[in-house]
């Protein structure tokens, strides 16, 4: 499993597991979006040097609390507050996982 991103190599892969995640997020845009409202998103816990995250075109974002170790990756598209945000994090997550990345589910329900 994939923990930390220490060349511009690694970075490339990076990206393109992110671009791979977010097109397999969007199989899911036309689901039903039923249920509760959520703001349920993928995380990518690895280690980027900050000369790193400077260099990249990724939106990433430090997450918080217990998480604070994770980054929020906006690149990811997530529709819909419901059942249909849920399935399109779900899918890019374990897209990440497959990819070999430290990916985990932020799970929020209002």
């Amino acid at each position: 499993m994939i923990t930390e991103i220490k060349t511009k190599q690694d970075l490339a892969a990076l990206e393109a597991a992110v671009n791979e995640a977010a097109r397999v997020a969007l199989k899911y845009k036309d689901a039903d979006d039923g249920g509760a409202c959520n703001f349920d998103m993928p995380l990518l816990a690895v280690k980027i040097p900050k000369r790193l995250r400077d260099a990249t075109a990724l939106h990433l974002a430090r997450c918080w609390g217990l998480y604070s170790k994770c980054y929020i990756i906006e690149d990811i598209p997530l529709y819909g507050q419901g059942d249909r945000r849920s399935e399109m994090a779900e899918a890019a997550c374990e897209s990440l996982r497959t990819s070999g990345y430290a990916a985990t589910m932020y799970y929020q329900m209002d």
